[in-house]
């Protein structure tokens, strides 16, 4: 385990940066993301009711967290297995922080998922999820070239074999066997999966809206129906908002590599899943077999949910930590 020696050098790197300006948001604002993360379909008036507050009120604030860049985006939630046709893959890189084209490349690849600068051997750290046939190897390739430019040109690939929660939400009964969605759930899903908003947009699309953009389009009926069955099997396994996590408060985001007893990994995945600080948990291929993606207040905090990772996850037996030191918003495409 090296928590305490992950914790000294987050510790450390996290007091010699430099303050960031950030709007901070008000006890109801607060209060409307949470609302937000955890439907941001929720209708406008419902969302007030929850905060004793009017819809005027709701529509304001949501206009306004999204021109001060607090929502940064409104995503749909998927359950990888049923989605992706490919292998889902998670790309550590050994770059100079200097090498600003290979975070770019990076970034330009539509597979990506998330970015992030990190603490340790290797610098970046990015989730790559695959759809169509022949899309890993057309990856590799690309990841190829992006590399060789870099001064070290060295990196690696784990495979994610399982996802049990992603975006804060879980993935009930991952192990059991999905049928794959239709190319007609794909094109409805690649225009619901995620928007970025703006002043003249700032709230999710409408049914309609959805159906207009799609390819041929569909009425707002077949809209609603299509999402209505893909949420009853839990295709779609619910909506959020990619916040800025520094104004929301949860500045401190980890990396964490978890080993557990042998023939225990998913009994332990499934009370790991369950700590509201892990947001993402994955299984693969190595000998930490799960891992998982923690945001917290503070290193302290961090400490405490490791302490209490140990105490109440009895098959775990080691962890590695890694922080994330800067993480990059994937644009919308």
């Amino acid at each position: 385990m090296v928590l305490y020696e992950s914790s000294i050098i987050a510790t450390n790197i996290l007091h010699s940066r430099r303050p960031v300006l950030v709007h901070i948001i008000t006890e109801n604002e607060r209060e409307l993301l949470d609302g937000l993360l955890g439907d941001s379909r929720t209708p406008i008036a419902n969302l007030g009711e929850q905060i004793n507050k009017g819809r005027n009120w709701v529509s304001r604030t949501i206009k306004r967290l999204v021109k001060h860049g607090i929502i940064r985006a409104y995503v749909t939630v998927l359950d990888p297995a049923q989605v992706y046709a490919e292998r889902n893959t998670i790309l550590v890189i050994k770059t100079n922080p200097r090498e600003l084209g290979v975070s770019q490349a990076l970034l330009g690849m539509s597979e990506l998922e998330s970015l992030d600068g990190i603490s340790g051997e290797h610098s970046l750290l990015g989730l790559f999820r695959f759809r169509g046939s022949g899309a890993f190897q057309d990856f590799l390739d690309r990841i190829d070239d992006a590399v060789s430019k870099s001064g070290s040109g060295e990196y690696q690939l784990v495979q994610v074999l399982a996802t049990y929660k992603t975006h804060g939400f879980r993935i009930e009964k991952h192990s059991e066997r999905r049928r794959m969605i239709s190319p007609k759930d794909w094109e409805l899903l690649s225009v619901l999966s995620r928007q970025q908003p703006d002043e003249m947009k700032p709230l999710p699309y409408t049914q309609g809206e959805i159906g207009i953009r799609m390819n041929p389009p569909l009425s707002q009926p077949a809209v609603s129906k299509a999402m209505k069955r893909l949420e009853e099997r839990n295709a779609i396994v619910g909506y959020t908002v990619e916040p800025d996590f520094n104004a929301y408060g949860l500045p401190i985001k980890f990396f964490l590599k978890i080993k557990t007893s042998p023939g225990k990994i998913a009994e332990s995945a499934n009370h790991i899943s369950e700590f509201k600080e892990v947001w993402d948990l994955h299984r693969t291929g190595t000998d930490f077999s799960l891992f998982a993606t923690i945001r917290t207040r503070s290193v302290d905090d961090y400490n405490t949910f490791i302490r209490e990772l140990y105490k109440k996850v009895k098959h775990v037996i080691d962890t590695q930590s890694l922080i994330s030191l800067e993480e990059w918003f994937v644009p919308v495409r």
